[in-house]
């Protein structure tokens, strides 16, 4: 597995036009063959950041991604950042679920609501 992940910073100006357009490829994108998700997140931190996530199968479909027409838009949005992005790609070897805080913990932990009053 392939993540992406593209930490941008826009102007008060940019940030809304990025936005619109980087919600618009995200059904595209994950419509895309290979593509595990994708995600847009909102900086909680430094105003006007948002943070694009990709997940890929593999290799080959990253590939014709970084090739196709959505990725060409998405590089558009980049133009607009006010500063060169933060780009990480993580490869990926494998991927474990909630068995695994199980298997470290030696039992499933009990559901709780949270919320229990003494």
């Amino acid at each position: 597995m392939l993540a992406l992940r593209l930490h941008m910073e826009f102007s008060a100006e940019t940030h809304d036009e990025a936005v619109s357009v980087l919600r618009s490829l995200v059904g595209p994108v994950r419509a895309e063959t290979g593509c595990n998700a994708t995600r847009l997140l909102n900086s909680t931190i430094r105003e006007g950041g948002l943070t694009w996530v990709e997940e890929w199968h593999g290799i080959e479909d990253f590939e014709r991604h970084l090739r196709s027409a959505a990725f060409r838009r998405i590089l558009a949005v980049i133009e607009l950042a006010v500063s060169k992005p933060v780009v990480e790609i993580d490869e990926v070897a494998s991927r474990r679920g909630f068995e695994l805080v199980e298997e470290i913990l030696g039992t499933a932990p009990e559901a709780s609501s949270g919320c229990e009053s003494g």
